[in-house]
């Protein structure tokens, strides 16, 4: 067997296990409690196991990108490291409703340190403050809800296809006014990079060519902008 052939196989193996534990897991999970499996060898149909899909409406064989937002995975997802499992405890993101959910993933990366799954758990929370919030109102204390933030309000709109939501992420990325100097032009577009990273644009095939193209660079200056990114995050 070839080492490339033994790496597969190996991680075909964790795979399988760890859908396993997902169908275990999911069996006693509360209905508010997600928990999903990506193959993020195959971005566009990543989703191999999930439980309790109906907290993010997504199914098996949907991609990365479908039902979620703001994901600090799909960045980690991007990244090589000798860090066999890297752990994102507790972060926010939300669905594609705009409903803020609990987040934790783990991201597991095979012997070339390239990722190749992602377990992940996402909470809604949302029923329990909405009866926390009746509660208070029928012992007549007045509460003041915080305002969700503008974001969170835009719901995503449906894809007929993977590409349609590229193209979406994209559109949306690029829709800003770099202004006059070139000082401004590059600013604007390192933040539509940014934008589209986390939206995890640069984990689909094609993903850095169609962002060059939008912004009228080249791949190799997308790459650039990545790595100036990277360095600021650090």
């Amino acid at each position: 067997m070839t080492e490339q052939a033994d790496q597969l196989s190996y991680e075909q193996e964790i795979l399988q296990m760890l859908a396993a534990a997902v169908r275990a897991i999911g069996s006693v999970l509360p209905g508010n409690t997600e928990l999903v499996l990506h193959d993020l060898r195959n971005p566009a149909f990543s989703v191999v196991e999930i439980a309790n899909a109906h907290v993010t409406g997504r199914k098996k064989g949907d991609s990365v990108l479908a039902g979620l937002r703001k994901d600090k995975a799909f960045i980690a997802a991007l990244e090589e490291s000798q860090e066999r499992v890297t752990l994102l405890p507790d972060y926010e993101t939300f669905s594609r409703e705009g409903t803020p959910l609990r987040s934790g993933t783990a991201i597991y990366r095979g012997r070339d340190s390239r990722p190749f799954a992602a377990l992940c758990v996402n909470v809604d929370n949302n029923g329990i403050d909405n009866a926390l919030t009746l509660l208070q109102t029928l012992s007549g204390v007045k509460i003041q809800p915080p305002a969700p933030a503008a974001e969170a309000r835009i719901a995503d709109q449906a894809h007929d296809s993977i590409e349609d939501l590229m193209k979406e992420i994209i559109s949306n990325a690029t829709g800003l006014n770099p202004g006059n100097r070139r000082a401004d032009a590059k600013k604007a577009k390192m933040l539509a990079v940014q934008q589209m990273q986390e939206r995890g644009i640069f984990l689909m095939k094609g993903g850095v060519e169609k962002a060059a193209e939008a912004l009228g660079v080249t791949r190799y200056t997308i790459y650039n902008y990545l790595d100036e990114l990277k360095n600021t995050d650090s």
